[in-house]
């Protein structure tokens, strides 16, 4: 038997709870704020999911929808649009943008700098580089292209810990270190750009935005593997990631080691990252805002309710840049501009609290 209780002694907050076993072998806290949290954005997430496999230019019945997930379509049409077309793009577009979030979850918690995501940090540029060598150096396809951008996401990460490896990797050197990365990997790729013909150029540009046009099963696979071997690692270093964020020297004194979990946390951060680039493009924003949505809704800071907030995102990021104009365009230009309200709500805020 399973009984929750209110937390009144040892609690962070008077908001948290705790499960425990009828004999109390086993007990589980949590946040009463985050577990209507998590509910909410799963119900919004749902209907995101359900409205994407609905609209288009052929549009679907929910009663047709029913029947052709149950493995009945009222005809082949049906059956092409919706599972073949719609689903996949749509579970590609949840993965990639909880993939995000969680990445930009840990490298804000790794280097204590709220701006912080691989964005910042020049991991997305590395990709960007290795992408566009593949395209328009080695010829190669779009396809192929994905490998160059795992590749470069990798080198990029590794050059950048090498750098800082000798401080500990310590936040601010982390930064500087990303930052040194990112303006020599853009300045590769607009160089690379200049020298080849426009058409050429303009078919990497397309990729450099970030896109989930004719994204399909094949493209699903790799971000659930990520997500697969990303998620038992976080677990196992939840509690000590709970003990860093109160500070080193008290993470240090409680016998957490520090340097060590920051090595594991950015490789667990870089891997989620080159993935998810490799599958969509560098799709800006979704890793740096999904994290303090996320904590503005659940006043705390969760993974789950992070990547939660990041596939809803760019779910709904995805069905704006199909729909909203004459014609669809690229969802990384949709989260650009969501990252542009935000800093904007962001200095709006700050003036609002200093005045």
């Amino acid at each position: 038997m399973i009984s929750s209780h209110t937390v009144t002694d040892h609690a962070l907050t008077s908001d948290d709870r705790v499960i425990r076993s009828r004999y109390g072998t086993w007990s589980m806290r949590y946040s009463k704020r985050t577990a209507i949290t998590t509910a909410a954005l799963v119900g919004l997430l749902a209907v995101v999911l359900v409205a994407s496999l609905l609209l288009g230019e052929y549009r679907v019945s929910p009663a047709a929808l029913i029947d052709t997930l149950l493995g009945d379509p009222p005809n082949r049409l049906t059956d092409f649009f919706v599972l073949t077309r719609r689903l996949p793009r749509a579970l590609v577009a949840i993965t990639v943008g909880a993939a995000l979030a969680v990445s930009g979850s840990l490298f804000q918690s790794t280097t204590c700098n709220p701006l912080a995501g691989p964005d910042m940090l020049g991991v997305s540029h590395g990709a960007s580089v290795g992408a566009v060598v593949v395209i328009l150096v080695l010829g190669g396809s779009l396809t192929q292209a994905a490998v160059g951008a795992a590749i470069g996401a990798v080198v990029a990460a590794a050059l950048i810990l090498l750098i800082s490896a000798r401080s500990g990797l310590q936040g601010v050197q982390l930064i500087l270190s990303g930052i040194a990365i990112a303006a020599m990997a853009t300045a590769i790729v607009d160089y690379i750009l200049t020298q080849v013909f426009v058409a050429s150029a303009t078919t990497a540009q397309a990729w450099l935005i970030g896109s989930l046009q004719g994204r399909g099963w094949d493209h699903l696979w790799p971000m659930l593997i990520a997500l697969v071997i990303a998620a038992p690692i976080l677990m196992v270093t939840s509690a000590a990631s709970r003990l860093s964020a109160l500070g080193e020297s008290v993470s240090v004194t409680l016998g957490v080691r520090t340097v060590g979990l920051r090595w594991v946390l950015i490789g667990v951060a870089t891997l989620l990252v080159a993935v998810a680039v490799a599958v969509a493009g560098p799709i800006a924003f979704v890793a740096l805002v999904s994290p303090h949505i996320a904590y503005a809704l659940a006043r705390t800071r969760s993974l789950v309710v992070s990547a939660l907030t990041g596939a809803t995102i760019l779910a709904v990021s995805d069905l704006i840049a199909q729909y909203s104009l004459p014609g669809p365009i690229p969802v990384g230009a949709v989260t650009v501009v969501i990252g542009g309200v935000f800093f904007l709500w962001l200095l709006l805020a700050g003036g609002r609290r200093r005045g």
